[in-house]
């Protein structure tokens, strides 16, 4: 069972999984704490930077989709109908958990720090989602 889970696709996922959680909560924090933006146009900037980076990093070298033209087409459409649920579950969490909660009773001085808190949390719930519809649904190798 262990050896099954623990396997070369699941090490990749989570490396890469790692790397885009550090660029997501890094231009989070840019654009909202540094440039300012909303918390809502910043969450949704940073998501759909991060998407496209998952989607190679997904497609070359965790899943090693050999799909190409149409098949192809529809695997890139799959993962952003996919990714396009987990961000609006992603985007809830953050607006409600940054405007509302943290907007409301944490200081002002300390609301970055807990910002990126909600982020981080965030993505814990959105990373194990991504990875069941993307292993179930989106780069299925049955379908290949």
């Amino acid at each position: 069972m262990l050896k099954k889970i623990l396997n070369k696709e699941t090490f990749l996922y989570l490396i890469f999984g790692i790397i885009v959680t550090l660029l997501n909560i890094s231009l989070f924090y840019l654009f909202i704490n540094i440039w300012k933006m909303s918390t809502g146009l910043g969450n949704i900037l940073d998501t759909i930077i991060c998407v496209l980076f998952q989607y190679f990093t997904n497609r070359i070298w965790v899943f090693e989709s050999k799909n190409n033209g149409k098949e192809a087409i529809k695997e890139f459409i799959q993962f952003i109908l996919a990714r396009g649920l987990t961000a609006i579950i992603d985007q809830i969490f953050v607006v409600v958990g940054v405007d509302f909660f943290v907007a409301k009773y944490v200081s002002y001085s300390q609301q970055g720090i807990f910002s990126v808190g909600i982020k981080i949390l965030s993505n814990v719930v959105v990373i194990v989602l991504n990875y069941i519809f993307s292993k179930l649904f989106v780069f299925n190798s049955k379908k290949q």
